[in-house]
């Protein structure tokens, strides 16, 4: 027996009229289908005494063979369905009530790939239904081909007047959908390829701009569906070559004019992954607040940011801990939280070890229904019609009316990451629930600022790493090399020439977009941290073998910048031996693409060999080069000692003059003419020459 549930099936009917003799349609056949399928077409959303009940089905062959005969049966209970765990038990097949045959067709000779539709008209009278409104269960079985199928659903029973004041006031609702694209490639983070499609009219991410717009026609109400945004696909979808990308950036940022847009952490990291890594609170805020590309602003129209932990399984207290660390505080609950007993406003308080989040809750059957009924991602039409959507809705909001009748709740319905929505169906089903005068559709924004109800609610555990996560080991490495490429760009004029560039492919690894993908996650981790580690010698220093003979002098180092703009560094000489002392720590501006001179000033208190680690450091203090190791010949006394040899032999060359003068005087070989004096001996100047 098939079973096909108002959790699981497709588009609504207003009112179906077909014949149940109408001729068979044909349509493309489906052959992965291995039995005839069933679907609600229509049915009136509420009925009201005196009403017709009407219901539209369409019985489809997508098998190889021809259906020769089929039934088709429809059947009602009289009990009302008092609490959403029997609406679930109804849906899930688990009651098994006998129902009253309210009517039985024949579907004959259905060729491959063909559909025929049937129509089912009662009173509702007949039923008797008497006592309080609210849903009954509703049975369509086809019994065809040696199968049987069947469709569950719920009757709608309003006992006062149509156009009267219903019995329960309306539930609130708030929809909220996440804007996330694709899983980011580090080798080309700004890429804009696989864009074009979902960004295109027809796209999964152009439709849900369009879902906006359809869902506030719907309801008539402002803000129906908000969206939570990854800033980083705006940003990276602005400065896109392809117009039709722009465009969707451009209208993305303005749609604050029309509902609650939220922005995401950029790049939507896995705040799981985060969570059980280990990593610091600053850690935990720069990986949640990465650079955006261009510098791109977000719009000032979109509110507070939103934490959103990966869809699939509830997240643990770690996680909302961690969303806190970083500075985030409200944090989306796609499953989690349940109330213990009966349906609660969708916001709470959950106290974490970083401080108390407050947390927006999805209404499982809610999110679970509307997705079904409006995402194309996993085919060409949504897995539960449209229809059966209402019904099912409808049926829920009745009950949780009824349960908490004078103190009405506040419900969220999540969509679910990668939804592709049927813009459509969401407006069919969005405008049903609303024309049934069962819910009042509202903004996120009232629900955030709607007291939390004091309702115990199922905990979150403590830690549970999910398995899909990337392992922590991994998001340690990439945040080690976020890290160092923030000490590097530190020294920059311009700190964004360096990290912008990096900032996509280091934060692209994280986020739940590549938990689909291990292995390629595996290879981004590795090509990220490889990216920033080319960066590393960027800025770099050299120094040739000095001999120091003063017992002060200056050591030349080079410093080199290879960075995109100005580096303002810190030269450090650290000497093995205490010999040499260093007098200071110059810091020089080196200019983009080149390099600069930059003299240490030292002292020598000995004569030795040294050996000098020379490091290029932060103003902050820490490497951010290189360190190279120099050899250093200290002669301290030797300026000392040239000196006086210098002047010894200056004195000495004095001496051997005179001396050489003297001895010259004293020759043998000279000779005085006759006719001068001798002006050493007395008188001999006067004595006549003759």
């Amino acid at each position: 027996m098939r079973l096909l549930t108002a959790a699981l099936g497709v588009a609504v009917g207003s009112s179906a009229s077909a014949s149940s003799h109408a001729a068979p349609t044909s349509v493309a056949a489906d052959t992965t289908a291995p039995e005839p399928t069933l679907t609600l077409l229509s049915m009136n959303p509420v009925v009201h005494p005196g009403d017709d009940v009407t219901v539209g089905v369409r019985v489809t062959n997508p098998t190889t063979h021809q259906l020769k005969v089929g039934t088709v049966e429809l059947s009602v209970g009289w009990r009302r369905l008092g609490a959403r765990s029997d609406i679930a038990a109804w849906v899930n097949g688990e009651d098994t009530h006998t129902l009253q045959r309210q009517g039985s067709q024949t579907v004959e000779h259905l060729v491959p790939g063909a559909h025929q539709d049937l129509t089912f008209t009662f009173p509702v009278d007949q039923l008797k239904l008497a006592g309080a409104g609210g849903p009954r269960q509703v049975s369509i079985e086809l019994d065809a081909d040696g199968t049987t199928t069947t469709v569950r659903t719920f009757l709608l029973w309003e006992p006062n007047a149509a156009g009267t004041t219903p019995t329960n006031e309306p539930i609130r609702l708030s929809v909220l959908a996440p804007v996330t694209g694709p899983a980011v490639n580090p080798a080309s983070p700004l890429s804009t390829d696989n864009l074009a499609g979902p960004m295109s009219p027809g796209g999964s991410l152009s439709n849900i701009v369009a879902s906006v717009g359809a869902a506030e026609h719907a309801t008539g109400a402002r803000g129906t569906l908000a969206l939570a945004v990854d800033p980083a696909l705006v940003a990276t979808a602005s400065r896109s070559d392809v117009a039709q990308v722009a465009a969707w950036a451009g209208e993305v940022s303005a749609l604050s004019d029309k509902t609650d847009v939220s922005p995401l952490p950029p790049y939507d990291p896995d705040l799981g992954a985060l969570a059980h890594a280990g990593l610091s609170p600053a850690s935990l805020g720069a990986q949640t607040h990465a650079a955006l590309p261009d510098s791109f602003d977000i719009p000032a129209g979109w509110s507070a940011p939103l934490a959103w932990p990966a869809d699939g399984a509830a997240p643990d207290v770690a996680t909302l801990g961690a969303a806190k660390a970083a500075g985030i505080d409200t944090v989306v609950v796609p499953t989690g939280l349940s109330p213990m007993r009966g349906t609660a406003s969708g916001i709470t308080s959950v106290t974490t070890p970083q401080g108390d989040v407050k947390a927006v809750v999805a209404d499982g059957a809610f999110s679970q229904v509307l997705t079904s009924a409006t995402d194309l991602s996993s085919g060409v039409t949504p897995t539960l019609s449209t229809s059966e959507a209402v019904q099912r809705l409808l049926a829920e909001s009745s009950v949780v009316s009824a349960q908490n009748a004078g103190d009405e709740p506040h419900l969220l319905a999540v969509l679910p990451r990668g939804w592709s929505p049927d813009v459509d169906a969401l407006g069919s089903v969005l405008s049903a629930l609303h024309t049934s005068g069962l819910v009042e559709f509202a903004p996120l924004g009232d629900l955030l600022d709607t007291p939390a109800p004091k309702v115990a609610r199922i905990s979150l555990q403590d830690s549970s790493p999910q398995g899909a996560e990337l392992d922590p080991a991994d998001v340690r490495r990439l945040d080690a090399a976020r890290t160092s490429l923030d000490d590097l760009a530190s020294v920059a004029k311009d700190p964004a020439d360096v990290i912008d560039p990096l900032a996509p492919a280091l934060t692209s690894p994280l986020s739940v977009a590549w938990r689909s993908n291990p292995t390629g996650r595996g290879r981004a981790v590795a090509d990220a941290v490889a990216a920033v580690a080319s960066k590393q010698g960027a800025v770099s220093v050299s120094a040739t073998d000095v001999t120091l003979i003063a017992a002060e002098g200056r050591l030349p180092v080079v410093v080199h910048n290879a960075l995109p703009t100005s580096a303002t560094v810190t030269v450090v000489l650290r000497p093995d031996n205490p010999r040499l002392v260093v007098d200071s720590r110059p810091r020089a501006v080196v200019p983009a693409g080149g390099q600069t001179r930059v003299d240490v000033p030292v002292s020598a208190l000995g004569s030795g060999d040294v050996k000098v680690r020379v490091d290029v450091l932060t103003t902050a203090g820490v490497p951010i080069a290189q360190p190279i190791t120099l050899q250093l010949r200290v002669r301290a006394g030797w300026e000392t000692v040239g000196t006086a040899v210098a002047m010894g032999a200056v004195g000495l060359l004095f001496v051997l003059g005179i001396w050489r003068t003297v001895r010259r005087g004293r020759s043998p070989r000279r000779t005085v003419a006759p006719s001068l004096p001798d002006p050493l001996i007395p008188g001999e100047a006067d004595r006549p020459r003759g």
